[in-house]
């Protein structure tokens, strides 16, 4: 028997008036391993299948597509004069703001410029003057020379007459000369009688020779009165010029004084006035915002500023969480967007807050979003509303999260961001 049977066999035949060993089972065991099962797959499909979206803030403001065109004082003086209002439409070149940065001046009894512009127009009105004189006194003294010529004229007319008669009585007393010649050798003429016909041939030759020089002077009388009067419309025109521009310099220096006096400030393009900050009579200084011009029919987007740790995480299409500050978002619900554009530098606070007027401490970039929809309600987006925006960046599996420390650079490129394409 000993070799049929098992040595374990017979102890526990031996042993088996102690009873039989038996482990109780509970009845929740089954539901709470099924439970368990399921709590299982469920926290693995929830890995699996769960995704987390990683957001930045970001702020900035609502500008019109094309931005909004800040006018400022080109210097310091007093504003006259400005003829738009809060919402109103102009037009390109349109006069907007006029500004005078004049001086006054005591010991003047009033203004520098207006002095000085008064002075200009006294000299205008002599110039002027001078030129309606020489207009008029054109034709008169055309005449006068007209006259001169004529007179000349006949005074060489008279000349060469006399000259005619000088030469004739000069030819008879030389004839007369040569007759009584030979009386003289045969001493029938006295020396007394012949020195007097010689006198008389002498005073003769010399009257002719004064007919001569006085018919050569009216010739020259009568040349000088011709080129004078052909020089006459010559002397006239560039008396005429030389009045136009002194008119001309006077125009120009009533010109940039009028510039210094009164300086017009006009609408570089089409659109409506927006944030009129300018009081008729104010002082203003250089550089000073007095308005801000609008685009016409310009659709609204929001102007964002992101720091260095988000920039390189956005891409055009990424999506955007905003909250307008006029429409608080517990009334009016959080308002949609996506990224359309990416500043390619970022500006330094400085330059942010000069151009925004947003409160900045460090250099951020620029990022245009496109709004989803261009009103809140009924009520429509107002330019340069405040916007707090929450950008959707990186979009993660939650097992990718929990693996994120053993991930590998490799690995870690695959990562997603939110409303790009891979």
């Amino acid at each position: 028997m000993d070799g049929l049977l098992r040595e374990q066999a017979l102890d526990a035949r031996r042993q088996r008036w102690l009873g039989r060993i038996r482990l109780p089972v509970s009845r929740m065991g089954t539901a709470m391993a099924a439970l368990a099962a399921f709590a299982s797959l469920a926290l693995a499909a929830l890995l699996w299948f769960g995704h987390y979206t990683r957001s930045e803030p970001a702020y900035g403001q609502l500008q019109p597509r094309g931005g909004v065109l800040a006018l400022a004082a080109p210097t310091a003086g007093t504003l006259l004069r400005s003829p738009v209002n809060e919402g109103e439409r102009v037009r390109r070149g349109q006069i907007l703001l006029e500004i005078s940065p004049e001086l006054d001046s005591p010991a003047l009894r009033g203004g520098v410029g207006a002095a000085v512009g008064a002075e200009l127009s006294a000299q205008r009105a002599r110039l002027l003057a001078d030129r309606s004189a020489l207009e008029q006194g054109n034709a008169q003294r055309s005449e006068q020379w007209r006259e001169r010529v004529e007179a000349a004229q006949r005074r060489i007319a008279l000349a060469q007459a006399q000259l005619a008669l000088r030469e004739q009585q000069a030819a008879q007393a030389r004839t007369l000369s040569a007759r009584v010649r030979p009386l003289r050798g045969d001493k029938l003429l006295s020396e007394v009688q012949w020195q007097q016909y010689e006198t008389a041939r002498i005073d003769a030759e010399a009257k002719v020779q004064d007919a001569r020089r006085e018919r050569l002077d009216a010739g020259r009388e009568l040349a000088d009165a011709r080129a004078a009067l052909v020089e006459q419309p010559r002397d006239n025109e560039r008396q005429r010029h030389r009045i136009e521009r002194e008119l001309a310099d006077i125009a120009q220096d009533d010109a940039r004084n009028e510039g210094r006096r009164r300086i017009a400030v006009r609408a570089p393009s089409d659109g409506h006035a927006i944030a009129v900050a300018a009081v008729q009579g104010q002082s203003v200084a250089a550089g000073q915002r007095l308005l801000s011009l609008a685009p016409l029919h310009a659709p609204m987007q929001a102007e964002l500023w992101v720091s260095d740790r988000v920039v390189g995480l956005i891409a055009p299409g990424t999506p955007v969480a905003m909250r307008y500050a006029g429409f608080p978002y517990q009334r009016y619900g959080v308002q949609r967007g996506k990224v359309i554009a990416i500043a390619r530098g970022a500006l330094s606070a400085g330059e942010i807050r000069e151009r925004t007027g947003l409160a900045a401490d460090a250099p951020a970039w620029r990022v245009l979003v496109a709004l989803e929809r261009q009103q809140v309600g009924a009520r429509p987006l107002r330019a340069q509303m405040r916007v707090d925006a929450e950008l959707r960046l990186e979009r993660r599996r939650l097992y990718e999260y929990l693996l994120a420390p053993l991930q590998t650079e490799r690995d870690g490129a695959a990562v997603r961001t939110v409303g790009v394409s891979r």
